[in-house]
């Protein structure tokens, strides 16, 4: 009787991350890995793939969003029209995932509307009735994010296949009516996007933090990363010498040296896209031993952005690469000019996964090439002056959102520190006045505070202490005036005081103890500042 299979949604699984990782298994006694799903009745697996194998056919996640077929007349259209010169001129890989996320879109209006999909190759006015109804694009965006939690960056691709979707539709010329509603729903293809990547730059501060990445150990020093290679060494090492003795080298040994060399080439050589090591073929490394080490590459997927890209192989890179050409990829049996090739002797292409593999064993933390481009792109920021970072960067081909972010934190503290040192050359003299009298202002408050709290404990020396402060505060105003800023007198201020001075004396000199006439204080208006005093 054939056993049941087993359905697991492994994100609500106790300690589970919101993203799948790769699976950690661990052995028993006995050197078995057993299945971690339960009421699996497996006796275990001799290897770590075999059993991720199993778990990944037996006990698949909870199923993907639904689709309408993509094998009839209506997506082979759509397809070739993406990879046409008007249709942007696509990979056969790329349209298709387009081809894949619009006809989730019209699977999903068909469930909501209760067509039936197989209408829909021979009935494209269902195609063009669906994408003028924005309330099932808002309808099926919002689906996206509550039901199967998406992210901003997944809802955006989302909105990019039904935007290809609605111009294969307009280049086929519909009614007029129908082009007319399709500007209608353009307008709203517009606001999902400039409202999706307004969430993805609010969310840059909180998911792409250096301090929120590493609370998830996707983010390690340069100095961590540089353990992998000598990590691993042994093994590779091993590898080499049993082939020099002509010993028998096993299929997981030979894939293993492929990943090591993969990996010390990101680490060592270059922290690039994927893409180059994969279409680094034997031809491009052998030129690298005749130019001094040096490969221009003009195939891969940068060269479309940036025309070219060079890799520098020092004396220690090309040896180490050279020792797995002569002696490692011939016994794969390449059927390919690449120089990385898997067990069936064709090109490697899962360069990210193998990368985040070799890390993980080592260190613990699950870092991806675009994880390490970026942990190179911000350590720069401490250790290199300006051109040098700028030359780290432009190497790296990288726009990193994290390195932004961390930028942006460095560059807030430092403007925040500057400006205020700029701000004090701005305020001159009277600023330097205005500090002194809030300096005096806050010792008054202070000298205050104290006072009463000696009024309300002391109780038989209330009146003392009521004298005291009295005396404090006459004190204190009497500061106050003299911090005042003075303003000279005018000549015509100048007279009225010298014929005060004459008629009643100098008060200064005088040994009179009467207070001075009022009439002298307020020789010319209330104004105190035209007092002696």
């Amino acid at each position: 009787m054939p056993r049941q299979r087993i359905h697991v949604d492994w994100k609500t699984v106790e300690g589970a991350f919101s993203k799948p990782r790769r699976l950690h298994l661990e052995n028993d006694k006995e050197g078995l890995f057993h299945c971690p799903a339960l009421g699996c009745e497996h006796n275990g697996f001799a290897s770590q793939r075999g059993c991720r194998k199993h778990v990944k056919t037996k006990h698949p996640c909870k199923p993907t969003l639904p689709c309408c077929a993509t094998n009839s007349q209506l997506a082979r259209l759509f397809s070739s029209w993406l990879q046409s010169t008007t249709g942007g001129g696509r990979q056969g890989k790329h349209a298709e995932i387009s081809v894949t996320r619009a006809f989730k879109f019209l699977k999903y209006c068909c469930e909501q509307s209760g067509e039936d999909e197989q209408n829909l190759s021979s009935n494209v006015q269902l195609v063009d009735y669906f994408l003028c109804s924005s309330k099932f694009l808002t309808d099926f965006l919002d689906h996206l994010e509550s039901t199967w939690q998406m992210g901003q960056s997944g809802r955006l691709g989302y909105v990019n296949s039904i935007a290809d979707l609605l111009d294969f539709r307009r280049f086929h010329a519909p009614s007029g009516p129908v082009l007319q509603i399709f500007s209608i729903t353009e307008v709203y293809i517009k606001r999902a996007r400039q409202c999706l990547a307004k969430q993805m730059r609010s969310h840059w501060t909180t998911d792409l933090d250096i301090a929120s990445l590493e609370s998830k150990r996707s983010w390690a020093t340069l100095a961590e990363l540089q353990t992998v290679i000598p990590f691993h060494l042994q093994r590779y090492k091993t590898i080499l010498e049993e082939y020099r003795k002509k010993s028998f080298v096993t299929s997981s040994d030979l894939t293993f040296a492929t990943r090591f060399v993969a990996v010390f080439m990101f680490v060592r050589v270059k922290g690039c896209r994927p893409m180059t090591y994969q279409h680094l073929t034997v031809r491009m490394f052998e030129s690298a031993k005749t130019n001094a080490g040096m490969v221009d590459q003009t195939i891969f997927k940068t060269a479309q952005r940036y025309g070219f890209n060079s890799l520098y192989f020092d004396e220690m890179s090309l040896v180490i690469v050279n020792d797995y050409v002569q002696y490692v990829r011939p016994l794969l049996k390449p059927q390919c000019e690449y120089l990385l090739v898997n067990r069936s002797g064709s090109q490697f292409q899962k360069l990210t996964e193998l990368l985040s593999v070799f890390v993980f064993e080592a260190i613990g933390k699950y870092i991806h090439p675009t994880r390490y481009r970026q942990i190179i792109e911000t350590e720069s920021v401490n250790n290199l002056d300006l051109e040098e970072q700028q030359l780290v960067s432009e190497d790296q081909k990288h726009s990193s959102s994290v390195a932004r972010v961390h930028y942006q934190k460095l560059r807030s503290r430092e403007v925040a520190l500057k400006g205020r040192s700029s701000m004090e050359k701005l305020r001159g003299d009277h600023g330097r006045a205005m500090d002194i009298c809030v300096q005096q202002l806050r010792q008054q408050d202070s000298n205050v505070g104290i006072e009463v709290k000696d009024m309300e404990t002391e109780g038989d020396g209330e009146k003392a202490s009521s004298h005291s402060s009295e005396g404090e505060i006459e004190n204190n105003d009497e500061m106050l005036r003299k911090s005042r800023v003075k303003v000279s007198f005018t000549q015509e201020e100048d007279n009225y005081l010298r014929k005060g001075i004459v008629k009643f004396g100098d008060p200064i000199f005088t040994e009179q103890t009467d207070p001075i006439p009022k009439k002298i204080l307020k020789i010319k208006g209330t104004d105190d500042s035209y007092s002696i005093v």
